[in-house]
């Protein structure tokens, strides 16, 4: 049975080409509304199942004040607006939406977004039913003996007490979800995370970095190919879609993926089959999708760059991952963490870091975020000397510090830390930013990231020729 919508539109004839649209799809339409208050009493006789609706109303109320009252009494709907600027959408986002749609759109549009509206509702739904107090705690939340430390996620902050606690919430439903965050705050240990607590633990985890995908191929890769397929298809390939069968399947970097991609990607999660290139029909599929990017997708769709549809079918479960320099007190923790780890490893024995280390390490603001200090403690640890890590190299020891107790380091401010770690770097690459060698590779960061800093610190001026 399909479900009832109501449709809030000032314009009549865009408001009659939906209502035909939605009726032929089978759709029950309760209602065309012009105002808020129209659709208010509309509603009162007949509760929707969904809403489409218009930002821009006629009268004083507009589609925002409407929204309001649709959260409270849990109907989900979907925006209409006539563009999708950064504004209009940092204003939607506070509505929470299902879904939205740019004017103007296709019919197959319209019914991919209730699609997607109605799966984001039910996905709600399931989620809201896991975190009542009668849902049992996790076995990651039963078994560890350390709150800090959940499913080797490192931190203490409240920040990051939320983050396990919507890790332990989300795991056990197959809800697609989206991870967000700066480059090497542990998005790849979020979904692991995820995928480790579901009920898929026992099936393949697939990882695909978009972003590494050669651009000619990525459909291949993705969804695989037959025997002769295309030039070079030399034998069947099976993709990574039908590899992670039966388990969860992590697109990293989900922002860099080609529009083309995007439209297929979305039947596939639509449809739940996927076609190999060449093959003679569709493919069944019983994958989860976790996806994770370091850019801003609400930029990238107005700039068009990337889809809307896709972007809510993705963002059923957002999780936003704060930065290093959001979360200084877990420094100390992550460092102590890796210090015993990579000592370990190395068969050293080291106790830690001094209390003036420490603080270096805790005022420097780390672009790189836990990956960088990661790889930091590493090499500090394989060049110490002594059991107790002292003077730090690299990027925290001030100029003119000693390695003695007694030298007192020059105050610096973060910029500047970071403009001489940057400049350290260069010089050792032979002021080589990007590729193999290049100091970005060496930091653990894009070199557009590092371009970005460099810009910002005045330090292009300077290296030329790189």
């Amino acid at each position: 049975m399909m479900h009832s919508i109501l449709i809030v539109e000032d314009e009549l004839v865009v408001a009659g080409d939906i209502r035909q649209s939605l009726e032929a799809a089978g759709y029950h339409v309760v209602g065309v509304a012009r105002t808020v208050l129209r659709a208010l009493e509309i509603m009162e006789r007949c509760r929707p199942d969904m809403v489409v609706l218009d930002i821009f109303l006629k009268g004083d109320q507009t589609g925002i004040d409407l929204a309001a009252i649709l959260n409270e009494r849990n109907i989900p709907f979907v925006y209409l607006s006539a563009n999708a600027d950064e504004q209009i959408l940092a204003a939607a986002r506070v509505t929470r939406p299902f879904g939205f749609l740019v004017k103007p759109f296709r019919e197959k549009d319209l019914l991919v977004t209730l699609d997607i509206a109605w799966y984001r509702n039910q996905c709600n739904e399931a989620i809201d039913a896991a975190g009542k107090n009668g849902r049992p705690p996790s076995a990651a939340a039963l078994t560890s003996p350390d709150k800090n430390n959940f499913q080797g996620i490192i931190g203490q902050t409240p920040a990051m007490q939320e983050i396990f606690e919507q890790i332990d919430v989300v795991a056990p439903l197959d809800t697609s979800v989206l991870i967000m965050g700066e480059s090497g705050t542990g998005k790849e240990g979020v979904a692991t995370a995820v995928h480790r607590l579901s009920n898929r633990a026992n099936g393949p985890f697939v990882k695909v970095n978009s972003a590494a995908l050669p651009a000619n191929l990525v459909e291949s890769e993705l969804f695989g190919h037959e025997k002769g397929a295309f030039t070079g298809a030399l034998e069947r390939r099976i993709g990574k879609f039908e590899q992670a069968h039966g388990g969860t399947l992590f697109l990293d970097e989900i922002g860099e993926m080609p529009m083309e991609t995007q439209v297929r990607l979305l039947r596939v999660l639509q449809e739940k089959e996927i076609e190999r290139i060449g093959g003679k029909g569709p493919i069944k599929i019983d994958v989860r999708i976790i996806a994770a990017t370091n850019r801003n997708l609400e930029k990238a769709i107005a700039l068009g760059r990337f889809r809307l549809d896709l972007y809510y079918r993705l963002n059923v479960f957002p999780v936003t991952l704060p930065s290093l320099r959001e979360r200084k007190s877990d420094i100390p923790l992550l460092a102590t963490h890796f210090c015993k780890y990579y000592a370990q490893k190395a068969g050293k024995l080291i106790t830690g870091f001094s209390a003036r280390a420490m603080n270096q390490l805790v005022e420097y603001p780390w672009p790189g975020n836990v990956r960088e200090l990661q790889h930091f403690v590493e090499r500090t640890v394989l060049l110490s000397q002594s059991a107790v890590l002292d003077a730090v190299p690299g990027p925290c020891r001030p100029e003119g510090a000693t390695t003695t107790a007694s030298a007192e380091p020059a105050v610096k401010t973060f910029a500047e830390m970071e403009r001489d770690y940057i400049l350290a770097m260069l010089r050792r690459c032979n002021n080589r930013v990007a590729g193999p060698g290049g100091a970005a590779e060496l930091m653990d960061i894009p070199p557009s990231t590092l371009n970005s800093r460099m810009k910002k610190l005045g330090i292009a001026k300077v290296f030329r020729g790189y």
